[in-house]
């Protein structure tokens, strides 16, 4: 049986494509492999902050930990103490995908997060390129936009480099669809359910159409189960391309609303399970998602500008009888320029948004672009080969620089940072099997230890590595474990045991801290996120400095009155000191007794014990 030229001709220039994205994906970690050389010790390169709440869940999953838990506090879900639904348990699906393979594999967390970066290239490039190929049925074209909207996609919605120079709080610099696990792990899916859709609608034979309509509501059911913004986005897509191709296609709409509701029966399987659990999350989900109330229409996002540049396009396109809007393509294009309306303008009916943005970073910034280049394609028929030369350099080269910049000054330094303290967490990891952490964990729910560090970047990193609990509980209102106020003591006593000096909190809570590490957690975590982004509340009020200063003898008063008592609430079984000799354990050498500790790599790990 022979393979057909034109066949591997496709494939090749699919192949050339996915592999210049797998190149740009793995780049940042190439470079702290260069900067590290033999003394890696095992750390990810970081491309945002929210992917060591991402490692660290994989991490409790590999340990055996129940799907409810809140790997910084130590806690597991148990019939006597259960734990709420979060974030993380209810759109579970990637975390149980990845924590399997990684698991069978002998891979630690962070291991699995630099394989993911590479795996999440592959695939965005696969499906992209076989949506484009399946509308526009052109290999090379699919292949030069491919790299067009993986490589712009950061650019279109106002992230990236762009974000960064507009000094953006929100921006996700790099490629924002690589952001592990979500929704790198499922973001290919989106462009899948958009291809099967797409088959759906137009393969004459009935059979092979219900059965691509099954398979696109299957995959709509995994998504509901993955990731909120790009199930959501997906639904509104399908509204938005059903409701044009009944209007456009009249002649169709037997068949076309037996497509739609096929695909809506099977994403039942995924959606009944998901509003089950969405049902018993934690109360602290709403605040810490700063879900709002509002109808006011929201027209002032780039995907909405570009949206309604395709629009104007099109409708040339048809007034000078380029195009016809009966075309298939043209109502597929039309649908993708819409979507943006949809999902930044859907309160005005519910009543109801959270963090929007989310669609701006993830989801509709790719897919318009998509009917951008569909657009062009089809009032400029054909591309000239030379253009598409120039599409597939140029947004490469942008890539490179999308991603080498972030990764030269932000990211990779980060990282050898977080390279450093990997060999005592690892250390911790081994002492987990035997200090009665995980037996604590699978008996009674909750970790026997708890671990304090005076840096902040050993709490964030640390339960990616192992299962004992932190003192701060970075993650509590993520996980649905903690409330605001008590995570706030925990950082008091945080701050305490630290001999933190008040200059130093203060200029912490003003946004101007000496640490870099407290620049956002301690406003956070003393005010909550919605005083720092004003994207992030619908009333945004901006921290005041008679706040700061009441904050400042709030925390006076609460080291003034420290007891055994307040020690006693959080009792600690390891310090993680950096070795440096600069450390002043006055506090803590009040309430605990400490051993001679343990160097360990950059760190000293001391076993600490309440005085009596």
């Amino acid at each position: 049986m022979s393979t057909s030229p034109s066949y591997l001709a496709k494939w090749k220039w699919c192949a050339l494509a996915s592999a210049a994205m797998v190149f740009l994906s793995v780049l940042p970690q190439l470079h702290l492999w260069l900067v590290r050389g033999r003394d890696w010790n095992g750390a990810y390169v970081s491309l945002q902050g929210d992917e060591s709440f991402y490692s660290a869940y994989i991490n409790a999953l590999m340990d055996g930990r129940t799907r409810r838990n809140d790997p910084y506090a130590g806690k597991d879900s148990t019939s006597t103490s259960p734990l709420p639904e979060s974030t993380f348990s209810i759109q579970f699906v990637p975390a149980y995908v990845i924590s399997f393979l990684a698991k069978t594999t002998g891979l630690s967390a962070s291991t699995a997060f630099i394989v993911l970066l590479g795996v999440g290239g592959l695939f965005a490039s696969l499906s992209v390129f076989w949506l484009l190929n399946s509308v526009v049925g052109d290999a090379r074209l699919a292949a030069a936009c491919t790299l067009f909207v993986l490589c712009l996609g950061g650019l279109a919605g106002g992230h990236g480099l762009l974000g960064l120079l507009l000094k953006s709080d929100l921006s996700i610099p790099s490629l924002p669809f690589l952001r592990r696990y979500q929704p790198a792990a499922a973001f290919s899916l989106f462009f899948v359910f958009n291809v099967l859709v797409w088959q759906a609608l137009t393969i004459q034979n009935k059979r092979s159409a219900r059965v691509r309509a099954m398979l696109a509501g299957l995959t709509l059911g995994v998504l509901v189960l993955c990731y909120l913004y790009l199930w959501t986005a997906a639904a509104a897509w399908l509204l938005c391309i059903g409701l044009l191709w009944l209007y456009f296609r009249r002649a169709d709409w037997r068949r076309v609303l037996e497509i739609l509701l096929t695909i809506g029966g099977v994403t039942l399987i995924g959606l009944v399970p998901y509003l089950y659990l969405v049902s018993h999350r934690a109360a602290t989900l709403d605040e810490q998602q700063t879900l709002g109330t509002t109808h006011r229409p929201d027209l002032f996002h780039l995907p909405e500008a570009l949206g309604a540049l395709i629009l104007f396009m099109l409708v040339m396109g048809v007034w000078r009888h380029k195009i016809e809007t009966s075309d298939p393509r043209i109502v597929f294009a039309t649908s993708l320029a819409l979507l943006p309306f949809l999902v930044f303008n859907q309160q005005i009916l519910t009543g109801k948004t959270m963090q929007p943005y989310h669609y701006d970073a993830f989801v509709v910034n790719y897919s318009v672009l998509i009917g951008l280049l569909l657009t062009v394609a089809l009032l400029w028929k054909p591309l000239p080969t030379r253009v598409l030369v120039w599409i597939a350099v140029l947004s490469f080269s942008w890539g490179v620089v999308e991603v080498g910049l972030p990764a030269r000054f932000q990211s990779v330094p980060a990282a050898v940072v977080n390279d450093r303290m990997v060999p005592v967490l690892q250390r911790l990891k081994e002492l987990s099997k035997q200090d009665g952490t995980l037996a604590g964990l699978r008996a009674e729910g909750r970790a026997s230890t708890l671990v304090f560090s005076p840096q902040l970047g050993v709490t964030v990193l640390l339960p990616t590595w192992t299962s004992q609990g932190t003192l701060l509980d970075i993650g509590g209102l993520d996980f649905g474990s903690t409330s605001r106020e008590e995570r706030k003591e925990f950082f008091y006593i945080h701050l305490y045991y630290s001999k933190a000096d008040i200059g130093a909190l203060r200029k912490a809570l003003a946004g101007v801290p000496d640490d870099e590490s407290m620049n956002y957690y301690a406003r956070a975590v003393v005010f909550g996120h919605e005083r720092i982004v004003p994207a992030l509340s619908l009333h945004f009020q901006p921290i005041q400095p008679d706040e700061i200063e009441k904050e400042i003898r709030s925390y006076q008063a609460f080291a003034n009155s420290f007891s055994l008592e307040e020690a006693r609430k959080r009792p600690l079984t390891y310090a993680v000191i950096p070795a440096d000799g600069k450390f002043d354990f006055t506090n803590l050498d009040r309430w605990y007794e400490r051993d001679s500790g343990e160097r360990v790599g950059a760190y000293t790990l001391y076993r600490v014990k309440l005085r009596d």
